[in-house]
């Protein structure tokens, strides 16, 4: 090969190395690093049929995901977990990088995993809660009971108790879910709660002209004094479209809680040239006010 073509095919190597891999899924923070998997094998495993152990791998073969050992071996754990292996132990995992230049890298996974025991679901009980009904808290769960104990699932549903306990202004609550996992391969899972404070709509600040802010007010439903709903402002966002400005988004939404007298205050900032003109929000240091009640 002369000098020409060596150079030529040197060049063509190189530049393709830097070209941007396509990713199935792209989990990465950063779009010009991370890894592209390009295969996946998993030894150890005992009981889990080739099925489930295909679906594992064929979810994680084409994706791209940050280079970090710890989060890949959580995204493992948690694959696993969602097929109702709990108490699975990722023993190791290897990533072999493919090429080095890439962007990103083409890795080849390689881990060892003792899957454990397969567990169901028994129930799910609640204690402590007062704003709700069991089964109002029960009917968040996309579970049977029987069904695979799902770590997805379980997720989903303490997603669903935030947001249902945001709609009745129960802005402090926590869920505190313990599981306790049976040798029979039944699983059980208690949610304890402190609901907190139920909060209410206080003061509405529009920061826009007069006649803007006029008829922005008019199309606000929440009345000062009404139950907070966590998932209000949304919602206006969408019914006020066609009044407010194209560039005007979630974040020009200001949203203060003065914990002591258990209100939320919300400012729209629509024209950000008149916020000199309005006193700042009265919402006070919540974790302040918490620090306090805890040390007495």
């Amino acid at each position: 090969m002369t000098p020409f073509r060596w150079a030529l095919f040197f060049a063509v190597l190189v530049s393709t190395s830097f070209l941007p891999a396509q990713c199935a899924k792209d989990n990465r923070e950063d779009k010009k690093s991370g890894i592209l998997i390009t295969d996946f094998t998993i030894t150890g495993t005992q009981t889990i049929s080739a099925t489930d152990l295909a679906s594992i791998t064929n979810d994680m073969i084409g994706s791209c995901f940050n280079e970090d050992s710890e989060e890949m071996e959580e995204r493992l754990r948690a694959a696993f977990q969602d097929r109702g292996y709990f108490q699975v132990e990722v023993k190791s995992l290897r990533l072999k990088p493919r090429d080095p230049l890439g962007v990103p890298k083409p890795v080849a996974l390689e881990g060892e995993v003792s899957e454990g025991q397969r567990f169901r679901l028994a129930d799910v009980t609640f204690t402590n809660n007062h704003a709700f009904s069991s089964q109002k808290l029960r009917d968040q769960f996309p579970l049977k009971k029987g069904a695979l104990f799902e770590r997805g699932k379980i997720a989903s549903g303490l997603e669903s108790l935030r947001k249902l306990y945001g709609t009745q202004g129960y802005l402090d609550y926590t869920a505190i879910p313990e599981t306790q996992l049976g040798s029979n391969g039944i699983a059980s899972l208690n949610i304890s709660f402190e609901e907190g404070p139920q909060y209410h709509m206080g003061k509405l600040d529009i920061v826009a002209e007069k006649e803007a802010a006029g008829r922005l007010r008019m199309e606000w439903k929440l009345p000062e004094g009404a139950v907070y709903d966590a998932t209000y402002i949304d919602k206006y966002l969408t019914s006020a479209r066609d009044i407010l400005p194209s560039n005007f988004s979630r974040a020009n939404v200001q949203v203060a809680q003065d914990c002591p007298e258990a209100a939320v205050q919300v400012r729209l900032l629509v024209d950000p040239a008149l916020e000199s003109a309005h006193t700042e929000l009265k919402g006070k240091l919540c974790e302040e006010e918490k620090k306090k009640t805890d040390s007495k």
